[in-house]
């Protein structure tokens, strides 16, 4: 009897070592994106050409946090008819959410001021699409290709 105690002891003890932590899934990181393209074309790529300017879209990164945060960096350059070019860069934090394959990038609150449309796309493990549907120029929607290249 004391050894069927012992044993059984022991089975417990194994079976709740093997659920522990080590079999756990790794914790959620921040996942660093690079955009590759927009609407099919490599960068640098112009995003909008009007009568008086053209802006450029140099480089850009999003970065996708584990609390759904995300953060945008994007470095373009206007180019003026009348005024020498300038570069800029832009960074903006929104929030995420990904169901199954999709992924919505913008704001989920209410809005009380002037909002955009969130962006929306695809994710899979190596890459982030998305598409801007608000756009101030009359052009078709844009549609940016991020490529994983960091998980930190």
């Amino acid at each position: 009897m004391y050894l069927s105690r012992q044993k059984s002891w022991l089975i417990s003890l194994l079976v709740l070592a093997a659920c522990s932590d080590g079999t756990a899934p790794p914790q959620a990181s921040n996942r660093l994106y690079v955009l590759e393209s927009i609407n099919g074309n490599p960068l640098p790529t112009i995003t909008s050409a009007g009568a008086g300017d053209t802006v450029t879209v140099l480089w850009a990164t999003l970065t996708l946090g584990p609390a759904g945060d995300a953060v945008t960096v994007d470095h373009l350059r206007h180019a003026y008819l009348a005024y020498p070019p300038e570069e800029q860069t832009f960074a903006s934090q929104y929030e995420y959410r990904i169901t199954g394959d999709s992924i919505t990038v913008g704001f989920f609150g209410q809005c009380l001021d002037i909002c955009i449309s969130n962006r929306v796309g695809a994710i899979t493990e190596s890459s982030v699409s998305l598409i801007d549907s608000y756009n101030p120029y009359p052009t078709p929607s844009i549609i940016r290709l991020y490529r994983l290249i960091h998980t930190y």
